[in-house]
């Protein structure tokens, strides 16, 4: 009893420290990110102060026990990223920026639509005090005002994380027990607790501390010269759009269709984690959409948008904009992977849902409370069905490829509208107001990191059964860090929100993405609901594409044993491979390299190398950050 209360006092007690921390060295001085987010960037995929916790834990090994820095872990990854662009840097100015200023004039294009939105989401009217503070700042928060809001959206993330939670136990038994995924990136959260049984501890390895001087060396340099620019910068990434200038060449590498290669020892590390076929394939289909961009070029279709609804455009939607269409490719194969996993789980699946289990029935509550909520927001009954089982069914395929593949993803990145405007139409009547304005307030799942919260559960539940933790335990453990990174959240995010103000974060600290977000809401509901479109066949037709491209891997791979080409290294390189494809390339290298002449027992020895890269990079992050935060004043250390 007295080691579970102690547990909990420090769950508690870092969370609201980090979420403390972070409002300042993020948001206000524009540090680097220390808890996550959304974006598939270095900073997104290990978050940095979880990881801290577990190397301060490690210096109390006879205070905290192995299992009880599993559960600190697991409490801690699922409650700070909720503080920070995780969810509050994210949500919260979403919620106050179409009623501030321009955009809720009378006069304005989106007047009409602020009209509808329901009273109980939002806190206040067109620019009313809530908004008007929240942008201008030197004011006290107003809470009386934001109950109600924080409250009703408060049900919305406990719903989703509950069902959420449902879904992975009902997966659980095929996943870590029948096929046993492997889990790359839990490697460096348990070398950090104590490793597998059996290992030596990764702080005494010589390869681990080689590992980490390499972006101790980078980043401190970059550190330094941001700081001192006399001391200059070692540039860690290649734009080849600077070379392809002519044309047909300079197609490759269009504003949408950035070509750069980046060093990143993190991102070399996950994908010396991850399995080769994986990480080859990421590169591989990746360099394969600028053949493809070379194609479109030359039939004269390198312009070509079809039926899309402008000013609708993000990484997160259709990115690029354009034929050949990426992100619908990459979505229809995470909808097929999604479906043909759960076809693969089916026996699995048809003996866990009974009427005596917990997890089936928890899951058709939770689902059905998101599904009222929904509706209440304004989406008609069946939309709404199908957008909760479109949303699980990518959440599905992502997990797939994070825990199984190994691959750095950090979100369901989708607007959940997106699929009903391209197969029935957009603009005036073909959905109500209200339904635009629903779909554009969802799109918080989208641009918060809480879609893969199944992800983080599938992890914490099988960190616990490595290191001999009951699964109550860490679940418990997690819906305690969900209910503290929330009130944490919203505290300490809505106060330096309200003393500071979006504007000055947004020029003079790290509130642009927060300002830029909230912006995207009043986008997704003016541009779907004001321009008229039809079915857009074109884009139907690559999601289509791309489903029976991965079908076709999934095949090759069942028929053959080494068929080198993975279905999910298709979907990632063709979706989001622009993020990652260098440091795909020389981390499967390394890789190949290291097991093809050297075998497992060098790749035993060469692991925490790169172990110690993707550690030593999280260490620059909170070194500069605490530097930020000490100067108080604007400072990073390196791209963001």
């Amino acid at each position: 009893m007295l080691a579970n209360l102690k547990i909990c006092v420090l769950i508690v007690a870092a969370i609201c420290a980090s979420a403390w921390v972070v409002q300042r060295a993020e948001l206000l001085y524009g540090g680097p990110a220390l808890a996550g987010g959304s974006s598939n960037a270095p900073a997104q995929i290990f978050i940095a102060l979880p990881i801290a916790a577990l190397a301060l834990a490690a210096l109390c090994g006879r205070w905290l026990k192995r299992g009880d820095r599993a559960v600190l872990y697991a409490a801690l990854v699922v409650g700070v990223p909720l503080t920070a662009a995780g969810l509050m840097h994210r949500f919260l100015p979403g919620l106050v920026t179409g009623f501030y200023g321009g955009f809720a004039s009378p006069t304005g294009q989106y007047y009409r639509f602020l009209q509808v939105v329901p009273k109980w989401m939002v806190p206040g009217g067109p620019n009313e005090a809530p908004a008007v503070d929240a942008f201008e700042g030197g004011s006290a928060v107003p809470w009386g005002v934001w109950a109600v809001p924080l409250l009703c959206w408060t049900v919305f993330f406990l719903a989703l994380f509950f069902t959420s939670l449902c879904l992975v136990l009902l997966l659980r038994r095929r996943w870590m027990e029948t096929e046993r995924l492997a889990f790359p990136l839990l490697e460096l959260p348990l070398a950090l607790i104590g490793g597998r049984d059996g290992e030596h501890s990764i702080w005494r390895s010589r390869a681990f501390w080689w590992g980490a001087a390499v972006p101790a060396v980078l980043f401190g340099v970059n550190g330094a010269g941001h700081y001192f620019p006399a001391v200059g910068e070692i540039e860690n990434w290649l734009n080849l759009s600077d070379f392809l200038l002519d044309d047909p060449w300079k197609a490759m590498a269009s504003f949408q269709a950035r070509f750069i290669f980046e060093f990143s020892p993190l991102l070399i590390g996950v994908a010396f984690l991850a399995p080769v076929e994986v990480s080859f394939s990421t590169w591989f289909f990746f360099l394969l959409t600028r053949l493809q961009l070379l194609v479109t070029h030359f039939l004269g279709l390198s312009e070509y948008e079809s039926n899309f609804v402008p000013g609708h455009v993000s990484p997160w939607l259709d990115w690029p904009a354009h034929a050949p269409f990426f992100m619908p490719q990459a979505r229809g194969g995470l909808i097929f992977l999604a479906l043909f996993s759960l076809w693969s789980a089916r026996r699995t699946l048809k003996e866990a849902i009974s009427a005596r289990d917990v997890a089936a029935w928890g899951f058709l509550l939770g689902f059905c409370v998101l599904w009222a909520w929904i509706v209440a927001a304004g989406v008609p009954l069946v939309l709404a069905f199908g957008t909760l089982v479109f949303f699980f069914l990518l959440s599905i395929a992502y997990v797939r490829m994070r825990i199984d593949g190994g691959l750095p993803v950090t979100g369901v990145f989708q607007i959940l509208g997106y699929l009903f405007f391209i197969s029935l139409g957009t603009g005036p009547g073909v959905f109500a107001d209200q339904t635009y304005v629903a779909f554009a307030f969802l799109g918080v799942l989208g641009y918060s990191a809480v879609g893969i919260w199944p992800a983080l559960q599938f992890e914490n539940l099988k960190l616990a059964e490595v290191c001999g933790v009951s699964a109550q335990r860490i679940i418990v453990a997690m819906c305690l860090g969900l209910v503290v990174g929330l009130g944490a959240g919203y505290l300490f995010s809505l106060e330096t929100i309200y003393e500071h103000g979006l504007y000055t974060l947004r020029e003079q600290g790290g509130g642009r993405g927060a300002a830029l977000i909230g912006r995207f809401y009043n986008y997704l509901y003016r541009g779907p609901g004001t321009v008229e479109g039809d079915t857009d066949w074109a884009r139907l037709l690559f999601h289509g594409l791309g489903a029976a491209v991965t079908w076709l891997l999934v095949f090759m791979r069942n028929l053959y044993l080494r068929w080198p080409l993975h279905p999910m290294g298709f979907i990632y390189g063709t979706g989001f491979g622009w993020l990652v494809w260098g440091p795909a390339l020389m981390g499967w290298l390394c890789k190949w390299l290291t097991v093809r002449y050297g075998g497992a027992r060098t790749y035993r020895r060469v692991r925490p190398f790169f172990l110690g890269m993707i550690f030593g990079e999280l260490g620059m992050r909170l070194f500069w950050g605490g530097v930020a935060l000490w100067q108080g004043q604007l400072g990073a250390g390196f791209r963001m």
